[in-house]
């Protein structure tokens, strides 16, 4: 007889994170993004003159994806392309100023959705910090 599988941290976590973007989807599309490509503002903001492949590379993200996002972002207004003055083949990554005034309404979703995140595992008598490294801890065995 197999055993089951229905109690399997991999399943849980699939599971979980399906509902977390789910849900943190719906309320970015308020806002015209989604739980895919809301990132590629806080990473462009927080790091001026980032390159798409460093940003690919910096993420683990593969290039061709980050192409997409980026098209659909410059498509939205939201980022703009310049020349990289060290590498004239790439081009550096900046937001517009609809990308620049968009990045306050993504923090306060994310806080809103993170708050919500907590309250749900503060019920379970559960460590949010020891989830977090946890979960930062699977990250790194990864890379």
């Amino acid at each position: 007889m197999q055993e089951s599988r229905d109690n399997s941290i991999h399943k849980w976590l699939i599971i979980a994170g399906r509902q977390v973007s789910q849900r943190l989807d719906q309320q970015l599309a308020l806002i015209g993004l989604s739980a895919s490509n809301y990132f590629y503002i806080l990473k462009i903001h927080d790091n001026p003159g980032l390159t798409q492949k460093t940003l690919g590379e910096r993420e683990f993200i593969d290039a061709s994806n980050v192409t997409r996002a980026v098209k659909q972002l410059i498509d939205q207004d939201l980022i703009e392309r310049r020349p990289n003055p060290q590498d004239k083949r790439a081009y550096q990554l900046a937001l517009t100023e609809k990308g620049t005034a968009i990045y306050p309404k993504i923090f306060q979703i994310l806080d809103a959705e993170e708050k919500q995140l907590a309250a749900v595992v503060s019920e379970q008598d559960f460590d949010q910090q020891k989830f977090i490294d946890a979960m930062r801890s699977i990250s790194d065995t990864r890379k």
